[in-house]
């Protein structure tokens, strides 16, 4: 009976710590982040990443974090993302872009030092692709 409350109390911090680390993981990163000299706790947890024109890739703790960055870094219109990594090969769904900053967080469970890459692609109004970005970084 003990060690099931043991187990339930542990299972419980372990829950808590994760949720609270992918918290600080989505708001606290940013890539403006990534290039000051005081960088929160959270972003060194996260060891920031690479911005590859209009991308930023962040990869830490079995999730990764992907910033198409605002402004005028691309042109308006359809996009989507693709990631892969460790075995996993991910086209992620289109998106509009209308110049503001999209992000997007998802799972990815791959083994520490696995070298995880994403390209942004714009879905050109005559048809075609072309990319966007091409940051990578180590899970």
């Amino acid at each position: 009976m003990q060690t099931a409350r043991k187990s339930r109390k542990f299972s419980t911090r372990v829950l808590a710590t994760a949720t609270a680390l992918a918290a600080a993981m989505a708001t606290t990163i940013s890539p403006a982040s990534a290039t000051t000299g005081a960088a929160p706790a959270a972003a060194q947890l996260a060891r920031p990443a690479g911005v590859s024109v209009c991308l930023g890739l962040w990869a830490a703790y079995n999730a990764i974090l992907l910033r198409h960055l605002g402004g005028d870094c691309s042109p308006r219109g359809s996009y989507h993302i693709h990631v892969w990594g460790g075995g996993r090969d991910m086209n992620y769904p289109i998106y509009n872009y209308n110049g503001s900053l999209r992000e997007f967080s998802y799972t990815w469970p791959v083994p520490q030092g696995t070298n995880i890459c994403a390209e942004l692609w714009y879905h050109k109004p005559g048809g075609g692709y072309s990319s966007h970005g091409l940051p990578c970084e180590t899970m």
